[in-house]
């Protein structure tokens, strides 16, 4: 049990963190070892790109999508030209018309085995097949993994050859947890054996064991990260991992500061959805 949930947890990155996206849902932080990347596969776009077209525009690195509920004409942004390209496929390791694996889209895209690449993936679920059946030398030619895990609960955790189990160990072979951000959309559970807040959904971004050029460094006790994003779903109440994530350290001011500011945030919209303010100021002026 405790073995799994230490794979959860974030290491200092030999990297600046930054965040490629905007302020919502879609925006993930990665370490700022982008140099020479290749390119960045991303399976289950969902019509929405932000990451994309900031790793294009100010990266210049090239994006290759796929999602077969996707259309391009239904993309908030267009494509950018020899930059980006889409396959209106599933990312699945079935045989299928409409399915692609990991394998076979690398290939047909970036073949050389020497290139550096990056995966961005958020497939509701369909990453533990997907990953668990991905050889390890196809992994290992990505040096930053961001991917979300769904399903991901004490239970899961404790039970031994569990696909959530599997995965993380079979990701820690060759890279190491740099950042953890819970998303909010379905709640969390208290592990009883750690106190550890574990949440259904996590976004987890890893970094190649070979980037760490001095070794691996302590947990870090920026959780959460100043840059992370208020909330993946701002009209449901912020999740933050708790001190047990890295205790015996405590959370940074700064950290504080960001937990304070995510409520605030929240707050706001809750008041602003009930009591949307043309309806308060037109209150305010009868009053008067």
């Amino acid at each position: 049990m405790t073995s799994s949930i230490n794979l959860l947890k974030p290491y200092i990155s030999p990297y600046k963190l930054i965040r490629i996206g905007d302020n919502q849902d879609g925006s993930y932080l990665i370490p700022n070892d982008l140099k020479d990347i290749k390119g960045c596969f991303s399976p289950g776009v969902s019509n929405r790109k932000d990451f994309e077209d900031v790793l294009a525009r100010k990266y210049k690195i090239k994006s290759f999508m796929c999602d077969f509920s996707s259309d391009l004409k239904n993309f908030k942004t267009n494509l950018i030209k020899n930059m980006q390209f889409f396959d209106k496929k599933w990312l699945d390791i079935d045989k299928g018309e409409n399915n692609i694996s990991l394998e076979k889209w690398v290939k047909k895209y970036i073949s050389n085995p020497s290139d550096d690449l990056m995966l961005q993936m958020d497939i509701e679920g369909a990453e533990y097949r997907n990953l668990l059946s991905a050889s390890e030398s196809l992994l290992k030619r990505f040096r930053i993994l961001v991917i979300e895990l769904h399903f991901v609960n004490p239970s899961n955790l404790k039970k031994k050859g569990s696909d959530l189990q599997l995965l993380l160990k079979k990701l820690n072979k060759n890279h190491v947890c740099v950042h953890s951000h819970p998303n909010n959309c379905c709640g969390e559970i208290i592990d009883r054996d750690t106190g550890m807040n574990i949440p259904n959904v996590i976004e987890l971004t890893f970094l190649r064991k070979d980037r760490f050029i001095n070794g691996i460094g302590l947990v870090s006790s920026e959780i959460p990260h100043p840059k992370d994003i208020t909330a993946n779903v701002l009209s449901k109440f912020p999740i933050h991992l708790n001190e047990k994530w890295f205790s015996p350290k405590r959370r940074s001011l700064i950290s504080q500061f960001k937990i304070y500011k995510d409520y605030f945030r929240w707050f706001v919209f809750f008041i602003y959805s009930k009591f949307p303010i043309k309806n308060i100021i037109l209150k305010f002026f009868r009053i008067i």
